[in-house]
């Protein structure tokens, strides 16, 4: 954290995930400043967010897979159910090289969710991260989803050559000749 401090204050950012034109896996995606589309469907819930159009996927009614079984992803295995009108999910297999506010994790993650209906339309999702070989206790926040229902989802592509990391890692900008 103190090198990308100083990195940012000498004006040479240290090329991140956006740079190499990765997506922001779980938890990030679900924190991400671009409009989102959560599809429910029979036996699953879809979650779309418009930024590099990162696909989640949350399986209901079906048992977590022990976390050695999971091939490790950006957006992991999710499996959830409905209690009441919460969705209570639980999620593993989130690749080591994701990470949220960088923050690194072990492969033992687990990120729990509750999403329900807030007050004024809002909708909350309440998420919780456990690694207790990384973090000295669980990690809990909340972010809130207002409903934009005339909001159709733009194509989002990583544009090539846009950004770039030089060959000390600093991020670079190019600029058309």
């Amino acid at each position: 954290m103190q090198a990308l401090r100083e990195a940012n204050a000498k004006g040479q950012p240290i090329a991140d995930r956006v740079v190499a034109c990765l997506p922001d896996g779980m938890p990030g995606m679900m924190s991400g400043p671009f409009p989102m589309e959560i599809l429910k469907s029979k036996g699953q819930v879809t979650i779309i967010q418009e930024a590099y159009t990162q696909v989640r996927r949350i399986l209901l009614d079906r048992r977590q897979n022990a976390i050695d079984a999971v091939e490790p992803g950006y957006y992991g295995h999710s499996v959830g159910h409905w209690d009441g009108g919460t969705l209570i999910v639980d999620t593993v297999g989130i690749k080591e090289n994701v990470t949220y506010q960088n923050v690194p994790h072990s492969k033992d993650m687990h990120i729990k969710e509750r999403i329900s209906p807030g007050p004024n339309g809002i909708l909350r999702d309440e998420i919780t991260i456990e690694d207790p070989s990384i973090l000295e206790k669980p990690w809990t926040f909340t972010l809130g989803y207002r409903r934009m229902p005339d909001y159709q989802l733009l194509e989002y592509v990583c544009e090539d050559n846009r950004e770039y990391a030089d060959e000390k890692g600093v991020q670079q900008i190019r600029i058309p000749r």
